[in-house]
């Protein structure tokens, strides 16, 4: 019997093309999860997959994955590659409004290879095999929680802001998503300030706690504003993965690990009761603490407020430049005690406020809380010593 001589696999080109518009937009998305710098170089890359159902581009940092939705001009083949997330992006930015054709060449005696064009440009641009594309296994399970008009992201930016940038306590590293008896709220301390944003009644009775990265926090707060998102469990087998969700918004699904650890009892220590009241206008106490801390190049974090003639007073003390006193139109409240706190905390809560801003003090040892229109806000700034 003659052996057959060996015939080599006839190459392949599949291709894509798309607006390059579009494309950057998705890339936006992708590039902001993709870290740039890596020494594992098939995680400074996206993967692209083509199919009857159109393109998918997928970008992921071990941590949290995406996959975003990319309409097509037209294309062929079911494939997949991967490709420099930066180059990807920048190759699509420079197109501008023109259509820009992605070819792949499939070849199992070469490495893989990708050819770029947009008008008169071309770009042969380094490419990686698909199957070293990392993934966070498992399957989208029931949905947890459904928010329209962009509520998700609007929440979110109600209380970011609080968001622990210390990894010390890790678990203060993003927003805690829980389900109390009480009702359902989003929130976020660093131990020096909290912000909490009540959104619904707990009806159904779920209980749980959920800590979500302040990474996936960013990504939906800048890509997902304004849109209707599902929340749905991760589960390998039947089996819930208590550490993943997956947000589903339009075009895009994004899975991600969560924080795994205990968020504190913040119930504790949001007061039960407000002795002393004042009322200030929100631009003015921004321009109060401005004035106060211009005093030497203020490199402190204190200050004090305290009433002095009925009206409250801005105070700092400089050691080597002297002292500053900023006098308000504010009313102080007869009995109040006065109060120290970091001037830079203070500075931001009070421009995540609306209109005119109320502080509610219990005791000269207790948080300064701080109120708006929005009933569905708790804010709270933790006192220091001046």
């Amino acid at each position: 019997m003659t052996e057959m001589a060996h015939q080599p696999m006839e190459k392949v080109v599949n291709f894509v093309t798309v607006e390059a518009k579009v494309l950057s937009k998705a890339m936006k998305i992708a590039t902001a999860i993709v870290e740039p710098r890596n020494t594992i170089p098939i995680l400074s890359a996206v993967r692209l997959n083509y199919d009857r159902k159109g393109l998918v581009i997928e970008a992921t940092d071990l941590d949290m994955t995406a996959r975003i939705e990319v309409d097509e001009i037209d294309g062929d083949g079911t494939w997949s590659i991967c490709l420099i997330a930066r180059d990807l992006a920048a190759i699509a930015a420079a197109a501008g409004t023109a259509p820009l054709r992605i070819e792949t060449i499939s070849d199992p005696d070469a490495k893989p290879t990708a050819v770029l064009s947009a008008g008169e440009a071309t770009y042969n641009v380094q490419a990686y095999s698909p199957s070293d594309f990392p993934e966070i296994d498992g399957q989208r399970m029931q949905r947890v929680e459904k928010f329209t008009n962009g509520q998700l992201a609007a929440m979110f930016k109600k209380v970011a802001f609080c968001i622990s940038t210390e990894e010390t306590r890790y678990y203060l590293n993003g927003i805690n998503w829980a389900a109390k008896p009480d009702g359902k709220r989003f929130a976020a301390t660093d131990g020096h300030r909290l912000a909490l944003c009540r959104y619904s009644a707990n009806e159904n009775e779920a209980t749980f706690s959920y800590i979500i990265p302040r990474k996936t926090v960013s990504i939906v707060s800048q890509f997902m504003d304004g849109a209707d998102i599902e929340i749905f469990s991760v589960g390998k087998g039947n089996t819930i993965v208590d550490t993943l969700l997956e947000l589903k918004g339009p075009g895009v699904a994004l899975r991600t690990k969560l924080i795994d650890g205990t968020y504190p009892d913040i119930d504790r220590v949001i007061p039960n009761k407000e002795n002393h009241r004042l009322n200030v206008r929100r631009d003015e106490m921004l321009t109060a603490i401005r004035q106060a801390t211009a005093i030497g190049a203020w490199r402190g974090a204190a200050i004090r407020l305290r009433g002095i003639s009925g009206r409250m007073r801005v105070e700092t003390k400089n050691p080597d430049f002297g002292t500053a006193d900023v006098c308000t139109s504010a009313a102080w409240p007869e009995g109040a005690p006065e109060c120290g706190v970091n001037s830079r905390y203070l500075t931001e809560m009070v421009r995540n406020c609306q209109g005119d801003i109320r502080f509610g003090m219990a005791d000269a040892g207790a948080p300064l809380t701080l109120s708006d229109d929005d009933k569905d806000m708790t804010r709270l700034l933790m006192p220091m010593r001046v």
